[in-house]
């Protein structure tokens, strides 16, 4: 038997091709819009709360340590990962916060008290930023750090 040149192997024949025509229809009125945001990615949302830090804040904090650092807020707020606590009260938590030197995370029970008692080795100062969503989650000054 004698085997045919590669260049000879193939298809052999006539296939039947269809060929459609679309046309574009244009859309008589646009789709209604839901929401006031859309959200493209996950880290969207991490970005939001980037942009509502104090300039004081956002001169030390790249926007790529700020999605990392509430990455890991939310992961400690769900119990996903643990953090070095340095303080706790009643009904509060204070935990290191390696992305930022002199500040650190408070996590409150009842963010409604107006009061609260907090036990911890460091000096602790006033809250500079608090998440919009949730309002238990908030960042302290260290003053012993600075």
């Amino acid at each position: 038997m004698r085997v045919p040149p590669i260049s000879n192997l193939g298809s052999f024949g006539v296939f039947k091709t269809k060929n459609k025509k679309t046309v574009d229809e244009p859309v008589d009125k646009p789709l209604p819009i839901k929401y006031d945001s859309v959200t493209f990615s996950a880290k969207s949302k991490y970005i939001r709360k980037y942009e509502t830090l104090p300039k004081e804040i956002k001169e030390i904090l790249s926007p790529k340590d700020a999605i990392d650092m509430f990455q890991s807020i939310d992961f400690l707020m769900q119990g996903k990962i643990k953090g070095k606590e340095i303080g706790h009260g009643d009904s509060s938590k204070v935990y290191e916060n390696p992305w930022l030197n002199g500040y650190d995370l408070l996590i409150i029970k009842d963010p409604e008290t107006s009061e609260q008692t907090i036990y911890s080795a460091n000096t602790l100062g006033d809250s500079v930023w608090y998440d919009r969503d949730n309002a238990a989650i908030q960042i302290i000054k260290n003053i012993s750090a600075a």
